[in-house]
C-alpha cells in the first residue's frame, strides 16, 4: 500500500475538489438553458394561444359580417343604395379572409417544408397595378394615394406568388397604420441583377420597444389585446420568410422622422425560364413550365 505525503492528499483532494466544482458549474449552466428554454416555450405557447384566440376572432367575424349582409340582399331590399353597399362590404370582407387565409396556407407550407420557388418572368408595373387595383377599396375612401416610383418596365425573374404576397402584406401594413388622406410611396429599383423595393408610409412608425421582435411570429398577438388594428402577426415573418426562401431579404430600414420604411431586396436567380407571369399570377399559363 502506497502511502502520501500530506502535500498528495492535499492536491489529490484539490483535484476532486476541482473536478466536482467543473461538474457542478456544467450542471448549473445545463439547468440555466433548460430554464431558459422552457420559458421560451410556455411564452411560445402562450403567443400561440393569443394567436388562435385572435385569429378565430379574425375569421369569425367577417364570416359573420358575410352572412347577415348576405341575408339582407337576400329578402330582396328595394333600396338599390343599401344593396350596394351591402355588397361593398361583402366583398371587403371577403377580400380580407382571402388575404389572412393566403398567409396561413403560405405558413403552413413553410412549416412542412414544402415550399420552393417557381419562378417567372414577372412584369413588375402589371404585378404593382393588380395590387393597387386590389387593395383600393381598403385606402380611396380614407383619402389615402399610393404612388409608385422608379422603373417598373423592366420584366424580372422571381416567384411571382411569392413576390405578390410579400408586397400584398407590405403593402396592406402601410395601409392600416397610415391616417387619412396620407400617402403610401413604392420605390422600385432594379440594377445589378437584383430588385429593391420600398413600401414606405405616413404613419406613427414603429416604436422602438417593437423592433426587436417586429419579425417574430405572432408578434401582433404578443401587443395588447385592446390593439386597434387587424392582423395577428403571421404578415412580417412571412413575408421574410418567404424572402430568404429566394435569397432575399426584408427588413426595416432606420430613418428619422415619422412614417416607417420596409425594404424588400430580391436577387435574381440564374435560372432561364419561358413563364412568363404578367401581373405576378402563376395560375394558368399554356406550356407553363416550372422552375
Amino acid at each position: 500500500m502506497t502511502e502520501w505525503t500530506d502535500d498528495q492528499l492535499l492536491e489529490a483532494l484539490r483535484l476532486r475538489l476541482k473536478a466536482h466544482q467543473k461538474s457542478l458549474d456544467e450542471l448549473t449552466a445545463m439547468t440555466t438553458k433548460l430554464e431558459i428554454l422552457n420559458r421560451k416555450l410556455q411564452e411560445s405557447e402562450a403567443l400561440k394561444g393569443r394567436f388562435l384566440a385572435n385569429i378565430r376572432n379574425e375569421i369569425n367575424n367577417p364570416l359573420t359580417s358575410i352572412m347577415g349582409l348576405a341575408n339582407i340582399l337576400g329578402k330582396g331590399s328595394a333600396d338599390p343604395e343599401r344593396c350596394a353597399m351591402a355588397g361593398r362590404m361583402i366583398y371587403d370582407e371577403a377580400f380580407y379572409l382571402d388575404f389572412q387565409f393566403q398567409n396561413i396556407f403560405m405558413a403552413a407550407e413553410l412549416e412542412a417544408g414544402e415550399i420552393a420557388p417557381a419562378y417567372a418572368r414577372i412584369d413588375i408595373a402589371g404585378l404593382i397595378d393588380g395590387l393597387i387595383d386590389l387593395l383600393r377599396h381598403n385606402f380611396e375612401p380614407r383619402g389615402i394615394s399610393v404612388v409608385v416610383e422608379g422603373d417598373t418596365a423592366v420584366p424580372f425573374v422571381s416567384d411571382p406568388r411569392m413576390l405578390h404576397l410579400i408586397l400584398l402584406n407590405l403593402m396592406t401594413n402601410a395601409i392600416e397604420f397610415s391616417p387619412d388622406d396620407a400617402q403610401v410611396v413604392l420605390r422600385v429599383t432594379c440594377a445589378q441583377g437584383s430588385l429593391t423595393i420600398d413600401v414606405r408610409d405616413q404613419g406613427p412608425g414603429v416604436p422602438e420597444a417593437i423592433r426587436p421582435i417586429l419579425f417574430d411570429r405572432f408578434c401582433a398577438a404578443a401587443q395588447d389585446s385592446r390593439k386597434r388594428h387587424r392582423g395577428h402577426g403571421l404578415g412580417l415573418s412571412l413575408s421574410r420568410a418567404v424572402a430568404e426562401a429566394q435569397q432575399g431579404q426584408v427588413f426595416l430600414v432606420d430613418e428619422e422622422g415619422p412614417g416607417a420604411l420596409f425594404r424588400v431586396v430580391l436577387p435574381e436567380p440564374s435560372v432561364e425560364v419561358e413563364v412568363l407571369a404578367p401581373e405576378g399570377n402563376l395560375f394558368l399559363f399554356d406550356n407553363a413550365q416550372v422552375f
